[in-house]
């Protein structure tokens, strides 16, 4: 059985549930606050398709390249304290 993520209207929370495909969603009711006002989520997992691949999206190339980005500055960054090297060897 696939796991389901929900977000409950009623009390803002998210959770997951282990339901069979053919589920109603709308008779999904939230664990925190036992109304039936829970709405799927559209997750990853649930997009894909096994042995589907999808070509990347504007939004995931420009994330990937703030990530190099972000990680080139962090590595000319200088330690807080001491200098550069190899550390000490602690006996």
């Amino acid at each position: 059985m696939p796991l389901y993520e929900y977000h409950c209207e009623g009390c803002g929370r998210d959770f997951e549930e282990q339901q069979s495909l053919s589920f109603n969603s709308a008779d999904t009711e939230c664990p925190h606050c036992m109304q039936k006002k829970a709405t799927r989520k559209i997750s990853a997992s649930s997009m894909s398709i096994k042995g589907a691949t999808r070509k990347p999206r504007s939004s995931d190339i420009k994330a990937e390249h703030g990530i190099r980005k972000a990680e080139e500055v962090l590595t000319r960054i200088p330690p807080a304290f001491g200098k550069r090297g190899e550390a000490p060897d602690m006996e």
